[in-house]
C-alpha cells in the first residue's frame, strides 16, 4: 500500500480536492471545495486497497464476503446519514463514486474539532449541554430504529457555532438491516465506552448508546476513562465485570446519573434518551443552569489535554469523521461478575467533627447556635458555628460583605460592598480547595488545638483529600513518557523475580485505587509535574506535616472504620496479632472508601503507606541534603497491615528508585503569601 502522503487524491467532478485530512479503517477523508457552492466539504471515500481480499475477479477487481460486506457497510452509512435529519447530528449532502470506481459521501467540513481534544473537568454546565444535545440525536435517531453502536468522544465534532454533533454512523445498527452485514456473535465498537452486552456480542438496543454516552460524560467529568487495561479484550472485559468507579466528592452530585447510564444490566439503565436527558435536569438546578440550555450559548476554547494512547491519526484537522476507527472484534463467554464490597460500618463521629461520608455528603456534627439577636439584626444576623477544631469560624463571605453603602449616583438607593476575597486566615480546617487542573485539597492550619493538645509547626498547608489514583498517575506517565520504576513486595526477596509495575502490581486494581509500585522518584517527577500543569507549587509532604494532618483523626470511629487494613484473607502477613477488620478489600481499595478524618481527608489510615519527602539521613542526623539522598522515609499502615499495628507514628524508608506493592502517595500544595486555590462549594 503506498504512503498516505504519496497517495494521489481521488478526482470527482464538482469538487476541487485540496488534501487528506485523515485516514481511517475503511475509508480516507479529504477536504475539498464544492466548486458550484464555493464552500469547504469533507469528503468520505472508501479505501479499496484497505479492503482488498485474496480473490478477485478477471478485470482485477476484489471479491468474496469481507470485502461485499465493507462495501454494504458503507452505502448503509451513507444511507442512514441521509435519513437522520438533526441538528445534532452530522448532515450529508452527496453520494456518489469517484472517477476509479470508489464509493464516496460529501459531509460539511467541521473546522472545530472533536470532543476528544477538550478539557471540560471544570465546566459542568459545558457537560450538561454537551450531553443534552447528544441525547436529543440519540433519541431522534432510537425512533427511526437506528443504534449509533459507537459513541466516543472522538465521534462528537462542532460546527462553526461550536455546537456538538454526532458523526461516524459508519457501525450504526438498523433494526429491519441484513444479518449478513453485522453478523450474530460479533462485536462491533470502541473497547473503551463499549456496553456489556455489546462487548459479550449479544444483542443490543438503544440502551447501549445510553451506556456509551454515559462512559463519554464520566470522561468529560474525570479526564480519563473508567477502565483500562493492556488490550481493547481486557477493557471489554472490565466493563463486564468492573462496578462503575466512586467519582470524587466534588462531582458526587453525578454519581447517580453514571450509575444509572453505566448499569451493567440495560434493564437497569436509563430506557430512553429522554429519561436520561430529563434526569439532566436535576444536576443542572444543582448548578443554577436553565434545563433547556443550548450549548450553543456558551462555546468552549480547546485545550491541549493529554490524549489516550488509542486516539491515532497525529496531524489531522480535528472535527472529520475518521472511519470506523476503535472497531474491534471480540468473542467470549462470561459466566459471572466479580462483585466488590464498597460499604463500610457506619460508626457514630467524634461529636465535635465535621466529616463527608462515603457518598459525598458533608455532614456537620456540631453546631453552636448563636443567642437571639436584639433590634433590626435578629432579621439578618446567621447562626455562628464552632470549626472543627473548637474554634470560631470567620464569617461567610455573604456577611462580610453584607454592609450597604450609598449609591454611586448620590440616590438613596443602597449598593452593597463587594464581598473581600478570601484569606489564609478566613479559612477553617478542612476547607476544601481546588486549582485548576489539580486535586482536591484539604486546608491544614499551623495550629492544632483540642482537648489539652496543642502543636503548631509554623506553617499551613493544603493536603490532598485522596491519595493519587492510579488513572491520575496513568496520565502523567502517559503525558511524560516516564518508565515504570522497578517494584517490589516487601518481606518477599522472590518478588525480585517477578515483574511487577505500577500498572501490574500482582493484584487487581482499577483507575479509582491508589498508585502503587511507584517510586519515591516517581511520585517527586509527579509533584513537580502537577506544579508546572497548575502552575501552583506542589509537593510530596513533609513527615512533620503527614502526621499533623493526623491529629484531626477520630479515635472513636474505630480503626478498621478509617482505612483498609488486613482482611481475613491477609492476617498471615500480619506483623502484630492478627484482629482483621473484614472490610472486604484484599489489597488496595478505590480511594475515598473509608470514613475521612475530621477535616475531610481520606486514607491517612490504611489502604497504602505513603512516600514522605524526607531524607533518611537528614531524619537521623538533622542535616538535610537533597541532592545526595538514596533512601527517603514513608509512613502509615497499608492494606497488608494489622489493625494493632498502626504506623501513624512509626516511620520507615526504602531506596528512591523502587517502588513496592504497599507504598504509594499524596501530595501537598504550598501557599504562595496570602493566595489561596479557589475554595471548592
Amino acid at each position: 500500500m503506498n504512503d498516505a502522503k504519496s497517495d494521489p487524491p481521488p478526482h470527482i467532478a464538482g469538487y476541487d480536492i485540496s488534501r487528506r485530512l485523515g485516514r481511517g479503517g475503511m475509508a480516507d477523508v479529504y477536504l475539498a471545495m464544492q466548486t458550484s457552492l464555493s464552500r469547504p466539504v469533507a469528503i468520505k471515500v472508501l479505501a479499496v486497497e484497505r479492503t482488498l481480499t485474496d480473490a478477485v475477479d478477471a478485470q482485477g477487481r476484489p471479491q468474496g464476503e469481507d470485502f461485499e460486506e465493507t462495501v454494504t457497510r458503507f452505502e448503509r452509512e451513507a444511507r442512514t446519514i441521509a435519513r437522520l435529519d438533526h441538528p445534532h447530528i452530522v448532515s450529508i449532502f452527496d453520494v456518489g463514486r469517484t472517477d476509479d470506481g470508489r464509493l464516496y459521501y460529501v459531509m460539511p467540513y467541521l473546522p472545530n474539532g472533536d470532543l476528544s481534544t477538550r478539557d471540560l473537568r471544570e465546566d459542568e454546565a459545558a457537560i450538561v449541554a454537551i450531553v443534552r444535545a447528544l441525547c436529543r440525536a440519540l433519541g431522534y435517531a432510537h425512533t427511526l430504529g437506528v443504534v449509533h453502536r459507537d459513541v466516543k468522544p472522538e465521534n462528537v465534532l462542532f460546527d462553526k457555532l461550536d455546537r456538538p454533533l454526532l458523526a461516524d454512523f459508519g457501525i450504526a445498527l438498523a433494526t429491519h438491516q441484513s444479518a449478513r452485514v453485522t453478523r450474530e456473535g460479533s462485536t462491533m465498537g470502541s473497547s473503551g465506552y463499549m456496553s456489556p452486552e455489546q462487548a459479550r456480542g449479544h444483542a443490543i438496543d438503544g440502551r447501549a448508546d445510553l451506556y456509551s454516552l454515559g462512559v463519554v460524560t464520566y470522561e468529560m467529568l474525570c479526564g480519563d476513562l473508567p477502565f483500562h487495561g493492556p488490550d481493547a479484550l481486557a477493557v471489554a472485559l472490565a466493563h463486564v465485570e468492573q462496578p462503575v468507579p466512586r467519582l470524587r466528592s466534588a462531582r458526587r452530585h453525578w454519581q447517580e446519573f453514571i450509575d444509572r447510564a453505566m448499569a451493567k444490566s440495560p434493564a437497569e439503565r436509563f430506557q430512553t434518551a429522554a429519561q436520561m436527558e430529563a434526569a439532566l435536569d436535576v444536576i443542572a438546578a444543582q448548578l443554577g443552569d436553565a434545563p433547556a440550555a443550548a450549548y450553543a450559548t456558551k462555546p468552549m476554547a480547546a485545550v491541549n489535554a493529554p490524549q489516550r494512547d488509542s486516539r491515532s491519526f497525529a496531524g489531522i484537522v480535528a472535527g472529520v469523521v475518521l472511519g470506523l476507527g476503535g472497531a474491534v472484534l471480540i468473542g467470549y463467554g462470561l459466566t459471572r461478575l466479580r462483585h466488590t464490597h464498597e460499604t463500610v460500618p457506619s460508626l457514630a463521629l467524634d461529636p465535635s467533627a465535621t466529616a463527608q461520608n462515603s457518598a459525598g455528603t458533608t455532614t456537620s456534627l456540631q453546631t453552636t447556635q448563636a443567642p437571639p439577636a436584639t433590634g433590626d439584626a435578629a432579621t439578618s444576623e446567621q447562626p455562628a458555628r464552632t470549626d472543627v477544631a473548637g474554634v470560631p469560624a470567620q464569617p461567610t463571605t455573604a456577611q462580610q460583605g453584607s454592609a450597604q453603602r450609598p449609591a454611586a449616583d448620590g440616590s438613596d438607593t443602597a449598593k452593597p460592598e463587594p464581598p473581600a476575597a478570601p484569606r489564609l486566615s478566613d479559612l477553617a480546617p478542612g476547607t476544601r480547595l481546588r486549582d485548576r487542573g489539580g486535586p482536591e485539597l484539604a486546608f491544614v492550619p499551623a495550629l492544632f488545638s483540642r482537648s489539652g493538645q496543642r502543636e503548631d509547626i509554623g506553617h499551613p498547608f493544603a493536603l490532598a483529600r485522596y491519595e493519587v489514583t492510579r488513572g491520575e498517575y496513568a496520565a502523567f506517565a502517559r503525558a511524560t513518557g516516564r518508565d515504570a520504576a522497578k517494584c517490589r513486595e516487601p518481606k518477599s526477596p522472590l518478588s525480585v523475580l517477578r515483574k511487577l509495575s505500577w500498572r501490574e502490581p500482582g493484584f487487581e486494581q482499577n483507575d479509582s485505587h491508589p498508585a502503587v509500585c511507584v517510586s519515591w522518584a516517581d511520585a517527586n517527577a509527579y509533584a513537580q509535574w502537577l506544579g508546572a500543569r497548575t502552575h501552583a507549587r506542589y509537593r510530596l509532604p513533609s513527615r512533620t506535616e503527614w502526621v499533623h494532618a493526623t491529629r484531626w483523626n477520630a479515635a472513636s470511629l474505630g480503626i478498621c472504620a478509617q482505612g483498609d487494613l488486613a482482611d481475613d484473607k491477609r492476617a498471615l502477613f500480619s506483623r502484630g496479632q492478627a484482629t482483621a477488620c473484614s472490610d472486604g478489600f484484599a489489597y488496595t481499595a478505590p480511594v475515598g472508601q473509608f470514613k475521612p478524618n475530621q477535616i475531610g481527608i481520606h486514607d491517612l489510615v490504611g489502604n497504602v503507606s505513603e512516600w514522605m519527602r524526607d531524607c533518611k539521613v537528614a531524619a537521623r542526623t538533622g542535616k538535610n541534603d537533597d541532592s545526595a539522598c538514596p533512601e527517603r522515609l514513608f509512613s502509615g499502615s497499608s492494606w497488608r497491615d494489622s489493625p494493632t499495628d498502626q504506623r501513624i507514628d512509626v516511620v520507615d524508608d526504602a531506596g528512591v528508585d523502587v517502588g513496592y506493592t504497599t507504598i504509594g502517595f499524596r501530595v501537598l500544595r504550598e501557599f504562595d503569601g496570602d493566595k489561596i486555590p479557589p475554595i471548592v462549594k
